[in-house]
């Protein structure tokens, strides 16, 4: 009974603690950047091969420049895509070689999903990439370590905009509540994801035209997230 509490403490400590810990006190991530009105967009689990390009082409219109954290073996799948995020001008971050917990995996298998879709990324654009977000925002309690040099990209809105019958009007709504001096906002441009709806990108393109279609939203202007942490990550804040 003592050894089975011990391995239950031990687990939680690994995985629910650490993720707690470091979402709680902020150490070693970078969730918002700065006092000036800028906000990042940024899109997890793609890249999808229907929705990434729409998604592409509404940015465009909008002359937004946004942030993707893809998934290594989508990234592989459509290299196609990737190029194109490249060549628009927008950062490609990564989101683990393939879409699991960091609460699954041990150090090596967490090291070895970095590596793999670091990879892909440097030989599609030729870019090694800088930036990383854990899937579901899952750290272990040897994320921060393992992940350097790599900087860690959270959020300060996520909106749900995963979930089933989510209402592109209502999700415009809280987009705008989540309009704030160096606000990271966190979208999806794939539903493929356990647990995501798969249509779901499709009501985040609708609520997307009508949050960057609003009048207040001139009043920002929509950065990279590189754009938004170079110079906290240069003084090391």
């Amino acid at each position: 009974m003592l050894i089975a509490l011990i391995a239950l403490a031990m687990i939680f400590i690994y995985t629910v603690g650490a993720t707690a810990f470091i979402r709680l006190t902020g150490i070693g991530i970078y969730k918002r950047g700065g006092t000036e009105n800028k906000i990042a967009l940024t899109f997890d689990d793609g890249p999808d091969p229907f929705y990434t390009p729409l998604l592409l082409e509404l940015l465009e219109r909008h002359r937004v420049k946004a942030t993707f954290f893809v998934v290594g073996t989508k990234a592989r799948a459509h290299p196609a895509i990737i190029q194109d995020i490249h060549k628009r001008g927008h950062v490609i971050g990564i989101h683990n070689d393939q879409h699991i917990s960091n609460w699954l995996l041990p150090p090596l298998l967490f090291k070895k999903q970095l590596r793999k879709a670091q990879a892909a990324i440097l030989e599609i654009t030729g870019v090694a990439p800088l930036y990383y977000r854990p899937p579901w925002g899952h750290f272990n309690l040897f994320t921060l370590i393992a992940s350097r040099p790599l900087h860690i990209i959270m959020w300060t809105a996520i909106p749900g905009d995963w979930k089933e019958d989510v209402d592109p009007s209502r999700l415009a709504h809280l987009l705008k509540q989540a309009r704030s001096k160096g606000a990271v906002i966190t979208l999806h441009d794939s539903g493929t994801t356990f647990g995501a709806d798969k249509h779901a990108p499709k009501n985040t393109l609708q609520a997307l035209e009508l949050f960057l279609s609003d009048k207040s939203s001139s009043n920002y202007s929509f950065v990279t997230v590189h754009d938004l942490f170079s110079e906290a990550i240069r003084s090391g804040e």
